[in-house]
This record gives structure tokens, sequence and C-alpha cells, in this order.
């Protein structure tokens, strides 16, 4: 879309209007029509951050228990080797593919926020004025004052600590991938199709996990459902 196109779809005005035309009947209906889709974008906005920090909320939960469950095996002291190589393989395992899909969700989240953003940024105009791409700062902000404020990103924050726990998780697989399960010792079954199932997951997550191409129509069925009531 042109910008032309998206304030036509909007009912946005391109050049500022008089004030005899700001005055008529159809400017105020898309003045209302403007003010509703800033609403809207704004709600969905809020929406998506709450849905963000609850799915953080989820993961980090989750890969703090798997985390604590592989110290623990490892520190187990009635446990065999092979049952101890099998369980820290296994649990080092999920943890990356579950740390992976946090980096990935964290991605998805910050495109659908900046999404809904940058419909606020140009639907404001017209409504309120630029409001929420007005930042103001204070002018002696540096990073080294590290009592102050400073622009970071909580959402890219995110994504390299997410990214980051990925990396252990993997580091702690492939390390137990060489104490339990080194070249010159006979194929294990279970820890082969241990890999082999984490890197199909891997590979699910990078390729299927993608949301369809914008250019590719969407074709739906509808059904109407049909409901009577007997006499």
């Amino acid at each position: 879309m042109t910008r032309d196109e998206y304030n036509r779809a909007f009912h946005l005005p391109r050049e500022p209007k008089t004030e005899k035309e700001e005055a008529s009947e159809s400017s105020k209906a898309a003045m209302a029509a403007c003010e509703s889709a800033l609403t809207i974008a704004l709600d969905i906005r809020k929406f998506e951050i709450d849905l963000y920090w609850k799915r953080a909320t989820y993961f980090w939960s989750f890969l703090a228990v798997t985390l604590a469950g592989y110290f623990g095996l490892l520190v187990a002291k009635d446990l065999p080797d092979k049952q101890r190589g099998e369980a820290l393989l296994t649990v080092s395992c999920l943890g990356f593919v579950f740390s992976l899909a946090w980096y990935f969700v964290n991605r998805a989240s910050k495109f659908w926020q900046e999404n809904w953003e940058k419909h606020v940024d140009l639907l404001e105009d017209a409504p309120i004025g630029p409001l929420y791409k007005t930042v103001l700062s204070d002018s002696r902000l540096r990073w080294w004052r590290f009592a102050g404020p400073y622009p970071f990103s909580v959402s890219k924050l995110n994504q390299l600590l997410s990214l980051f726990v990925a990396g252990l998780f993997l580091l702690l697989a492939a390390t137990t991938s060489h104490r339990y399960y080194r070249i010159g010792r006979p194929i294990d079954k279970f820890a082969t199709g241990v890999v082999a199932l984490t890197a199909a997951a891997v590979f699910a997550l990078c390729w299927s996990g993608r949301t369809e191409p914008r250019e590719k129509p969407s074709t739906v069925r509808a059904e109407l459902r049909a409901t009577r009531i007997e006499p």
C-alpha cells in the first residue's frame, strides 16, 4: 500500500483541511472513523503487550524447572550412568527446543507489537496530533549514568536473553553427548533418537512456524449454522 491508499482505507485527510471543510458532515464522519481506528489500534497494542508478558512468564517458568531438573539429575547419587546420560540429554534437548521457541515467540510478539505501533503513528495525527510518536527525554541522557534512565528496548533485551538461554541449553546438550556418548562408543539408539527428534523440532520451528506470505491470498470456508426451536 502507498500512503495515499492507506489514507483512503481509513478515511484520513491527505492534506490539512480548511475550517469550512472541517465543519462538513463528511469531514466529521471521516474524523470519527479515524478516531475509532486509532482506539482499536491502541487497544490491540496493549493486548499484544499483555500477551507478550504472559508468554514470557510461561516460558520462564518452564525453562527454570528444566534447568533445575538438569542440575538435579547431575548431582543425583543413586542413578546409573546410562540412565543419567539419557535423562540429562533429554532434559537439555527439551530445554534447547523450548528456549529456541521462546526466542521465536519473542520476535513474533515484537513484530505484531510494532505493527500496531506503526498504525498508531499513522492514525494519531488527525484526531490527537503526534502524541505517541513524540518522544521526550532528558538532554543529559547518557548510557554511563547507571542510576538514570536510558532507552533500552525491553523486547530486544528479552530476545537476547532467550537466545542466551538457548545457547546455554545447546552447550549442556553438547557436553552431555560428549561425556556419555563419545565417538568410539557403541551407538546408543535412544540418544540418537533424541538428537534426531530435536533436530526435527528445530527445523519445524524455523520453517513451519513462520506466518504465510502476505502476498498469498487466503481462502476460507464459511458455513451458516441453523438453530431452530421446536414447538
